[in-house]
C-alpha cells in the first residue's frame, strides 16, 4: 500500500496544545490514505503479502471482438498474432519463415517468405513489427543480429545490424524502443539496458539506463545438472509493455518498474518490496494490462525443486480507485470455463494502446462447443469450425 505524503509542513508561533492537535490530525490523515495512491506517487507492492481473491466479469473490463482467421491449405497459422494494428494482422505461417497477413476481419491479404542465410533474408523471426505510415514491415532476427525491412507487399527494402537487441517495439515514426541483452543474459557480461533505435539504419539514438538495485543480474532461468549434461529452463519474460502514456519497462534486476513516456521521460511507477537482493530465492513482479480502473500484475517465483512448474505465478489486480490488491479470476460469459489472465503476453505485439489480443485453437473451441460450454457470439462462431481450421482471435479493447 502507499501512504500520502504531506510536504513543507512547518509550525510557526503555535502553542503546545495546538501542536499536539495538528500532529494528531496529520497522523489521522496519513492513516486514512493507506492503500491509496495519487498521481505523483510510486505504488509499493509487497511481494510477500497474501491477498484475498475476487471475481471479475470480462465485459466490465473490456469490449471483446472475436476474429476467425480464414483457413485453407495455403494459410496455416502456426503462432500467436505478432502484429495487430488498425488494418492488419500478421502472424507466422505453416512453412518455416513464412509471414501471413490478414485484414482485421480475418480475411487473407498476402503471404511471403524470405527465409534463408543469404542477402535480404532472415533465418529466424524473433520480432515482427509493422509501420503502416512508412509502409514497412520489420523482421528482427536475433541470431543473425539484424533487422530486415520489407514493404507491405513483402518486397525487400533494406537491412541493418541490430546488435544486442532482444525485443523491439514501435516507439514513433522514426525509431524503435529496444530491450538490449544477450540471448543468454545470465552468463553474459552485458548489463541489460533499453534504447531508442533508428528505423532507417539501426543507430542507437539514446540509451535508457534503468537503475539496478544491486550489481547482480537476475533472470527467470533455472540451471540443473542431469544425465547427459547441464540443462537450462527459462520462463518467458516480457520487459516492455505499452500503455497510453508510453511504455512500461519491466527490468527483472531492478526493484523499480519504470514508465518511459513518448516524450522521453523516465518515471518510477511501482516499487517492489522486499529488495530482490535481500531474498534467498528471487521473486519477480511483471506489469501487465492497465485499464482505467485496474492494473493487472503477475508475481513470479522460482522453485527449482518443482520440475513440473519451476516458475509458479500468482495473478494480482490493483484497484486504482481504492488501493486494494487482490488475486483475481475473470469470467467470460461466452466461455465460462476459459481461464483469462490479463498479463503482458496479451499486448506483446505491435498494436494500438488500450488493446490486447489472445487466441483459441479451433479444436479447443470445437470441443467446448460439442460439450455445451459456449454461449452467445462465440457459440455461433464455433458451430461452423473444423479441427483443422485456423485460430480464433480474441481482440480486447480495454475500458
Amino acid at each position: 500500500s502507499v501512504c500520502c505524503v504531506l510536504k513543507n509542513v512547518t509550525f510557526v508561533k503555535i502553542d503546545i496544545c495546538m501542536r499536539y492537535l495538528l500532529i494528531i490530525w496529520m497522523m489521522a490523515f496519513l492513516c486514512g490514505c493507506a492503500g491509496k495512491s495519487t498521481d505523483n506517487e510510486v505504488l509499493q507492492i509487497d511481494l510477500n503479502a497474501e491477498h484475498s481473491s475476487i471475481r471479475l466479469n470480462l465485459k466490465d473490463i473490456a469490449d471483446v471482438t472475436y476474429i476467425k482467421l480464414a483457413s485453407n491449405t495455403d494459410l496455416l497459422v502456426r503462432s500467436r498474432a505478432l502484429v495487430c494494428n488498425e488494418n492488419y494482422i500478421l502472424t507466422k505461417g505453416g512453412a518455416t519463415g513464412e509471414i501471413l497477413m490478414f485484414d482485421r476481419e480475418g480475411q487473407p491479404v498476402r503471404k511471403f517468405s524470405h527465409y534463408g542465410n543469404g542477402p535480404h533474408e532472415y533465418n529466424y523471426i524473433t520480432n515482427l513489427r509493422m509501420d503502416e505510415k512508412r509502409g514497412e514491415i520489420y523482421v528482427h532476427d536475433v541470431f543473425s543480429r539484424k533487422i530486415v525491412v520489407y514493404d507491405l507487399n513483402g518486397e525487400y527494402i533494406r537491412e541493418f545490424a541490430s546488435g544486442d537487441a532482444r525485443f523491439i517495439y514501435n516507439f514513433n515514426d522514426d525509431a524503435f524502443l529496444v530491450y538490449n541483452t544477450e540471448t543468454n543474459r545470465v552468463n553474459s557480461d552485458l548489463k541489460p539496458y533499453f534504447s531508442i533505435l533508428a528505423k532507417n539504419d539501426g543507430e542507437i539514438l539514446k540509451k535508457i539506463e534503468v537503475p539496478f538495485s544491486s550489481g547482480k543480474k537476475y533472470d527467470l532461468t533455472v540451471t540443473k545438472e542431469g544425465d547427459g549434461g547441464r540443462f537450462s529452463y527459462t520462463a518467458m519474460h516480457l520487459p516492455v509493455v505499452r500503455n497510453s502514456e508510453g511504455y512500461i519497462l519491466n527490468e527483472l534486476s531492478s526493484d523499480t518498474i519504470y514508465q518511459y513516456s513518448y516524450d522521453g521521460v523516465l518515471t518510477p511507477v511501482i516499487l517492489r518490496t522486499p529488495a530482490i537482493s535481500s531474498m534467498s530465492a528471487p521473486v519477480f513482479l511483471q506489469y501487465g494490462i492497465e485499464t482505467s480502473k485496474y492494473v493487472f500484475l503477475t508475481r513470479i517465483s522460482v522453485d527449482e525443486s518443482n520440475e513440473r512448474d519451476m516458475f509458479p505465478e500468482t495473478n494480482w489486480v490493483y484497484n486504482k480507485e481504492n488501493g486494494d490488491i487482490n488475486e483475481y479470476e475473470i469470467r467470460n460469459d461466452d466461455y465460462p470455463d476459459a481461464k483469462i489472465v490479463l498479463s503482458s503476453h496479451l499486448v506483446n505485439c505491435d498494436m494500438q494502446s488500450g488493446y490486447g489480443i489472445s487466441r483459441f485453437n479451433a479444436d479447443e473451441l470445437l470441443e467446448a462447443y460439442q460439450e455445451g460450454k459456449l454461449y452467445g457470439e462465440l457459440k455461433d462462431l464455433a458451430s461452423s469450425l473444423k479441427d483443422e481450421d485456423n485460430d480464433v482471435l480474441i481482440l480486447y479493447k480495454f475500458k
